[in-house]
């Protein structure tokens, strides 16, 4: 009987001692996470001077302000909305009436040389551009506006083709009436989008500025791969093509978002704006050349599994490890994530092993950061097409690609970008880090112009005479 007693006391001890530890586990946990899901500070506090939301409403009827109507058709469609009470009409989607295509730019955009195109005055494009004047005209009021994503903890949806065909346009009917306005306009689009990307609170910003940059990348290396290019174009383009900065690389915020998401019971939704949602991000993947359930890839597992705290303690725990590893290393400008498993190493599961049936499922961001590393190297391409056409005393193009600078280098290998000289072709390895000759289908390849080389000044003859050299 005594020994029951003893061994009772014990038991309960133990009991006691593990509570207080699990206890103390959940209280740590929770520390990390309290860290992940803080909002970030707003630098715009009036809705209706901030791009963010001019964006939703650039399409709105001529007689409402794209503000307001873009700040209301969010509130509209964020789950705050759904428990407030507004008496007054809120602008919905029906609101947004103009619809603008690619199609009305793309046969002078997507040509060979887009400047010769851009000059005609039967292209196709000088008529969307009398059709959507109002459409420029707040295009390029919006890039002249502050801009603060407050998308953050939120499921709300911009436009997308319409900002896309927009855009296009903007630049296009600037550079028909000079190389200067367009270049000005240029200018001011790649600025604005770089503004963008840097402030992205969540990943569906980040992919739709990088959509943008990249197209505008790709009409500049289409220009810079013609024999003349216009010298305003050659000095801009070296400031408009600066690599990716540490912000602009950045995956902190996208990825706190989602995590915020993941504890929002029932956010993802089955009415009309999950279903729109989804559309946008289709529409994101593809034109961003992401792999179909790219979006769906990252969604956090939810957080309080009905297992119980403890087991979510430990998933939490290696979660909490992963992100700030990812997040960190997404900012130090490494060409690939750490893995879950390099992170947080084998979960000793102990007692549980039984409960926990397989490690925490690892969101694939590694998706998100090579598409931003490949944005790098489609600005360093862009760069070093102007680089190659200064004349040089240095004859190999290898050489010359060395000698520019590590700033300039591939960010898939660190190592200097790659030339063809059959094909007159830069290129990077792309994601698969392979050399495939510039092959677009998996190198990432721009032509390039190589500048005159420099008359190196002749070596100068020793005098000889018959008493020797002199």
């Amino acid at each position: 009987m005594k020994h029951l007693a003893i061994a009772a006391v014990l038991l309960w001890a133990a009991f006691q001692f593990g509570g207080m530890f699990f206890s103390s586990a959940d209280r740590a946990t929770e520390a990390e996470f309290s860290h992940l899901v803080e909002p970030p500070q707003r630098s715009i506090e009036n809705p209706y001077r901030n791009g963010y939301f001019y964006l939703f409403g650039l399409t709105a009827a001529s007689s409402l302000d794209p503000a307001k109507t873009g700040y209301e058709i969010w509130v509209d469609e964020t789950e705050d909305a759904r428990r407030s009470e507004i008496p007054e009409r809120r602008a919905t989607r029906a609101d947004l009436v103009y619809t603008l295509t690619l199609e009305a730019t793309a046969s002078s955009w997507d040509a060979d040389d887009p400047l010769a195109e851009f000059r005609k005055k039967d292209a196709p494009f000088h008529a969307a551009t009398a059709q959507y004047r109002m459409l420029l005209l707040r295009y390029d009021h919006w890039i002249g506006m502050p801009f603060d994503d407050w998308g953050f903890g939120r499921r709300a949806t911009t436009l997308g083709t319409d900002i896309l065909a927009v855009h296009r346009l903007y630049v296009a009917e600037g550079f028909a009436s000079s190389p200067m306005e367009g270049v000005e306009r240029l200018h001011k689009d790649f600025h604005l989008w770089r503004t963008v990307l840097r402030e992205a609170k969540t990943i569906s910003t980040k992919v739709l500025a990088q959509i943008v940059i990249n197209d505008d990348l790709q009409l500049l290396s289409r220009m810079l791969a013609k024999p003349t290019v216009d010298k305003t174009i050659l000095t801009m383009g070296l400031q408009l093509t600066l690599p990716l900065s540490v912000p602009e690389y950045s995956l902190r915020w996208p990825i706190r978002h989602q995590v915020v998401l993941a504890m929002k019971e029932g956010s993802a939704g089955l009415g009309p704006e999950s279903v729109r949602r989804r559309l946008y991000e289709d529409w994101l993947s593809r034109t961003g050349h992401l792999p179909t359930n790219a979006f769906d890839s990252i969604i956090h597992p939810p957080t309080r599994p009905a297992t119980g705290s403890f087991q979510w303690g430990q998933a939490a725990g290696a979660y909490a490890a992963y992100y700030e590893a990812i997040i960190k290393a997404s900012e130090n400008h490494v060409n690939y994530l750490p893995g879950m498993q390099e992170v947080v190493g084998t979960l000793h599961r102990g007692l549980f092993d039984g409960v926990l049936k397989s490690r925490p499922v690892e969101p694939g961001w590694e998706i998100f950061h090579a598409q931003l590393v490949e944005t790098d190297t489609r600005l360093r391409l862009a760069s070093l097409q102007i680089q190659l056409r200064h004349p040089s005393a240095q004859t190999a193009v290898p050489t010359r690609l060395a000698e520019v600078g590590s700033q300039y280098f591939d960010p898939f290998t660190g190592l200097p970008m790659l030339w063809s000289p059959t094909q007159h072709k830069l290129y990077s390895v792309g994601r698969d880090r392979l050399d495939d000759g510039g092959d677009p289908t998996f190198d990432i390849s721009v032509p390039a112009v190589v500048g005159q080389i420099l008359a190196r000044p002749a070596t100068p003859v020793p005098l000889v005479t018959r008493q020797g050299r002199r």
